[in-house]
């Protein structure tokens, strides 16, 4: 017990430089265990479905003109079906589901509910390894009209009634059934709907395209028996496949099955965002630990004298070591207390940088990673320094004490100006990308553009919920189409004059005065006025190469052949991650497409609530919800968004605790040099002398190691723009001024902490010794 009373009277006596320590280690901690957990928390995904092992998700390959497109989810919906029924010696069960056939809301009386969820077969439970509370999906599902609900949005339907019999509506078109009722599904889940309608429900509607032939808009699993080798399986699954739809030299289709547990965690940008944020939890952990190590022996020269007394009263290396294990055990505890008052305090950013709850985050079963991180610091922050002062004879101590190497230093400083660097050009650059991508001109004008779903039914409603929009005071334009560009578009292939395919376009439907709307520039010719005319962007001409010959050839699509009547600049479509497209727009013959655009009136806000409101009290039979276009882009890049907030919040973090660090060294040199500084003074130095002194020693140190930084946030942020088809021009100067502003920022503490001292009278410092 001596030795933790030693230990707290050398922390209250030394509060100073612990209050650095603990708010350097508790900011170092919060940024590296919320990178860590995040980054587990990633690759958990999917373990949640009962022995997930055995479940695989199939994925479509297509085949252009012997061109092997990469593998997509959303596959023909035949598939599951065909290969269980082909292969029942490994295959126990499969499932098809599809999602956007039943993408508006469920109702509940007037109650509205938007959760997410998929039309399904009757093998889904199985196949998934979900467990269903009550009901009996194998005789349920394969009737129209039926829907199971998750416990969880159950509860929030009814309150806590049996939910099984009653009836709910799906956009206020189908009322459906409860037939059941399932295990609410964690956030880490691919495949996560609150409710499950049976897929009869739109067949019998003729929604959506399930066969061999297309329609490529469905998820579907299979549910292994038995452990098979992944390549022979797929074999297999091919075999089949070409059974059903044969591939020739044009065009084919291969279906491969994966492991469900690899789908998230095999997304290009899942395992990009995974690389990186473990390169700056290491980092930031690292930079943090080596930090403490740095002013825990930069008090070396002041707290000589103390470890020099405990030796010569008997104290052993083993006590001193424990002393400074005590102290460090201490000053983390103390960290994390910050940690937990940060994040708590703190909780709605912290979510949002991290993009998980963080009752998600540090679940019990990911509790490891928190404590994990933190033995990792103990073990660094407490060996390191008690294994110096321990080792050391009562002798060297006191002579330390006057000679005062620093070798040690050096690295630890190296390595702490070096991540700064690195983090600090990283950041920049996810800024400035952010920057670019949100005002980067798309091609058209989103603003106060508001779309709407035309849930009108037929032609006479159509019209009529025109006529309502367009006699709205606030409503200053109205157009229609079938998508819109940031949401992207269906594709169908083009075919040259021998009907070899050539490339795939995106396509849609709009009315007249759709292209006059959106502000899109036509560069020839006209928009299309009737059906059999199009216009074509410039992609388009390039892929078909055409020249500059282009009005009035004919295209085959798969509306049959049509005129190109106009040339469209091209605009962006799904957003700066993806390539320009080649885009088809024909002509819509109805007075309202699938979508309704509204150009509103300032204030954009207030207009947008009052037409929301307007428009359900003038259709109460129809689901009416309007949405802005511009804030829809914006939502598109949030990903973006958060790792930018992400990095700087790193940033500002690795930031302080290098300059916690940096003074420490400082003022441990100017106390160790003092002597030195006031002879030189005595001899006629001036005080430029001694600041040059000063700062030439850490520039030596600094300019390396913020070159070496520097260059690794280039490879790192290069890693990270692979995701965008588009980019800021040139990032190099970007990261020359973040090195220049790193090195300011160094020298300039450095010049801060030693202005005082260059100019002090020489007699202080002489008597002082």
């Amino acid at each position: 017990m001596k030795q933790l009373y030693y230990v707290i009277q050398t922390l209250i006596h030394g509060r100073g430089s612990n209050v650095i320590k603990i708010i350097s280690l508790g900011l170092g901690l919060t940024m590296s265990i919320l990178l860590f957990s995040r980054v587990v928390y990633e690759q958990s995904f999917d373990t949640c479905f009962q022995e997930n092992e055995h479940l695989y998700q199939l994925w479509n390959v297509w085949t252009v003109n012997g061109e092997d497109m990469p593998p997509a989810e959303r596959i023909v919906g035949k598939v599951a079906g065909g290969v269980l029924e082909a292969m029942p010696d490994v295959i126990e069960s499969a499932a098809s589901t599809g999602q956007w056939m039943v993408s508006a809301p469920l109702y509940n009386g007037n109650a509205r509910f938007n959760e997410p969820k998929v039309v399904a077969d009757s093998l889904f439970f199985q196949t998934m390894g979900i467990e269903v509370l009550k009901g009996n999906p194998l005789s349920d599902l394969v009737q129209k009209d039926v829907v199971f609900l998750s416990k969880r949005l159950a509860d929030k339907m009814f309150g806590g009634e049996n939910p099984v019999g009653k009836v709910i509506s799906y956009n206020k078109e189908i009322d459906l059934t409860v037939k059941g009722v399932y295990t609410t599904l964690p956030d880490n889940c691919t495949m996560r709907p609150e409710a499950v309608i049976s897929l009869p429900t739109v067949w019998s509607r003729g929604w959506g395209n399930y066969s061999w032939n297309g329609g490529d808009s469905w998820k579907e699993y299979i549910r292994l028996k038995r452990d098979i080798d992944l390549d022979e399986l797929n074999k297999r699954i091919d075999v089949v496949v070409q059974q059903h739809a044969p591939r020739d030299a044009k065009f084919g289709i291969t279906v491969i099955a994966k492991p469900i547990r690899d789908t998230y965690r095999g997304y290009d940008a899942v395992k990009r965002m995974r690389n990186i944020m473990l390169i700056l939890g290491i980092a930031i952990l690292f930079i943090t630990a080596l930090n403490y190590v740095l002013i825990s022996i930069s008090s070396l020269s002041r707290r000589a004298k103390s470890i020099g007394v405990h030796k010569c009263s008997g104290a052993g290396s083993g006590t001193v070591f424990g002393m400074f294990m005590w102290e460090t055990a201490i000053v983390i505890l103390i960290a994390l207390l910050l940690m937990g008052f940060l994040m708590l305090n703190f909780s709605e950013f912290v979510e949002d940088t991290a993009s998980a709850k963080l009752e998600v985050l540090f679940a019990a079963e990911r509790i490891w990673v928190p404590l994990g991180v933190t033995l990792v610091l103990f073990l660094i922050g407490g060996v390191l320094p008690g294994h110096i002062f321990s080792r050391i004879p009562v002798t060297q101590v006191f002579r330390r004490y006057t000679e005062g190497k620093k070798g040690w230093k050096r690295p630890l400083l190296f390595i702490q100006f070096a991540g700064v660097a690195f983090i600090g050009g990283l950041m920049c650059v996810v800024m400035l990308q952010y920057h670019y991508v949100i005002n980067k001109d798309s091609g058209y004008n989103p603003q106060r553009v508001a779309i709407g779903v035309n849930n009108a039914r037929g032609p006479e409603a159509s019209l009529a919920a025109r006529h309502f929009y367009e006699g709205l005071p606030y409503v200053e334009a109205l157009t229609s189409a079938e998508s819109y560009p940031s949401n992207g578009y269906s594709g169908e292939m083009i075919p040259d004059e021998a009907g070899v395919d050539l490339f795939s376009s995106r396509y849609d439907y709009a009315i007249e005065n759709y292209v006059a709307f959106m502000g899109m520039s036509v560069l020839q010719g006209r928009v299309p006025r009737e059906s059999g005319e199009v216009a074509v962007n410039e992609e388009f001409v390039r892929r078909i190469r055409w020249g500059k010959d282009v009005l009035g050839r004919n295209v085959r699509t798969e509306e049959g052949p049509v005129k190109v009547v106009g040339v469209l600049k091209d605009f962006n479509i799904e957003g700066f991650y993806e390539e320009q497209k080649p885009f088809i727009l024909h002509h819509h013959p109805h007075d309202l497409g699938n979508l309704i655009y509204i150009r509103l009136k300032e204030p954009f806000g207030e207009n947008l609530q009052k037409l929301n409101r307007e428009a359900a009290e003038a259709f109460p039979d129809q689901t009416v919800e309007f949405f802005g276009l511009e804030q829809s882009m914006v939502n598109d890049y949030n990903a973006v968004r958060v790792f930018r907030n992400a990095t700087l919040l790193a940033a500002l973090t690795i930031l302080f605790i290098t300059l916690m660090g940096l003074i420490g060294y400082v003022n441990d040199e100017l106390q160790r040099r003092s002597k030195e500084i006031a002879i030189r003074k005595v001899n006629g130095a001036e005080a430029s002398t001694i600041l040059e002194m000063m700062t030439g020693n850490i520039l030596w140190i600094s300019l390396p190691a913020v070159v070496i930084g520097t260059w690794g946030a280039w490879y790192v942020g290069g890693l990270w723009m692979e995701q965008f088809a588009t980019t800021i021009d040139s990032v190099i100067p970007y990261y020359i001024l973040v090195a220049i502003l790193v090195l300011g920022i160094i020298i300039g503490c450095v010049l801060s902490r030693t202005w005082k001292i260059a100019n002090e009278n020489p007699v202080k410092s002489i008597k002082s010794e």
